[in-house]
C-alpha cells in the first residue's frame, strides 16, 4: 500500500493486521482519484470508516485542503495516525475515533460540509441509505459535492433515496464504487 500521486507519492502506508480493516486496493484507489482529480485541489474530504487512512491521505498528497477522518477502531486510529507521521504530516487533518452516524451528527451540529465525502464501510454493513441520507440532509456534502460509497458487487447501496441519486457507478471485479449527488425534488442530480 502506498500513496500513489502528488507531494508524499511513493511513500508506504503500514497496513492492518487481520481482517478487521480492509483498505482500498491501488488500482481502485486510482481509479477515484483520475475521477476526482479536478475537484482535489483545495477540497475538504471526508474520509468514514478511515481503516488506515490511505484515502485521506493520498487527497492530502494530491492538493487537499483538509481531510477529516473517522473510525471507530482505535486500532485503525492507531493505523491512521502512524501513516500520517510516516508521511510527516502534521497539520490539515482532524481525526474522529467515533461510529460514524456519532461522529457525522456532531460534524453536522458543527456546520462541518465537505467536497468528497467517501465511505468505506465493511462489506457487511447494511445502513447505506441511512447514512447517504444523513450526509445529505444534514448539509454535511457541500452543494455539487462528490460522495462515493465503496461496496462489494452484490451487497450494493441504494440507487436513490431522499434528496440523492447514484450517478455513477464504477466496478473492478468485486469491488465498486457508487458515486451520489444531490436532487432536488423536482429534477436530477445537481452535479
Amino acid at each position: 500500500m502506498r500513496v500513489i500521486a502528488g507531494k508524499y507519492r511513493g511513500r508506504r502506508l503500514v497496513g492492518p493486521q487481520g481482517l478487521e480493516i480492509r483498505p482500498t486496493g491501488d488500482r481502485l484507489k486510482e481509479s477515484l482519484f483520475n475521477i476526482l482529480a479536478p475537484v482535489i485541489p483545495g477540497a475538504v474530504v471526508l474520509d468514514a470508516f478511515g481503516g488506515t487512512g490511505a484515502i485521506g491521505i493520498e487527497a492530502l498528497s494530491r492538493g487537499a485542503g483538509e481531510a477529516v477522518f473517522i473510525e471507530k477502531s482505535p486500532a485503525g486510529c492507531r493505523l491512521i495516525r502512524r501513516n500520517l507521521d510516516a508521511c510527516r504530516i502534521a497539520t490539515g487533518y482532524r481525526i474522529f475515533e467515533q461510529d460514524v452516524f456519532t461522529a457525522l451528527r456532531f460534524l453536522a451540529r458543527q456546520g462541518f460540509s465537505a467536497d468528497i465525502l467517501y465511505f468505506d464501510p465493511p462489506y457487511a454493513w447494511d445502513p447505506y441509505g441511512d447514512l447517504l441520507a444523513l450526509a445529505f440532509g444534514r448539509g454535511l456534502a457541500r452543494d455539487a459535492a462528490s460522495v462515493i460509497v465503496e461496496h462489494r458487487r452484490r451487497t450494493p447501496p441504494p440507487e436513490s433515496g431522499d434528496g440523492f441519486a447514484r450517478t455513477r457507478l464504477l466496478r473492478q471485479g468485486d469491488h465498486c464504487l457508487s458515486f451520489y449527488a444531490a436532487i432536488s425534488p423536482s429534477g436530477p442530480p445537481s452535479a
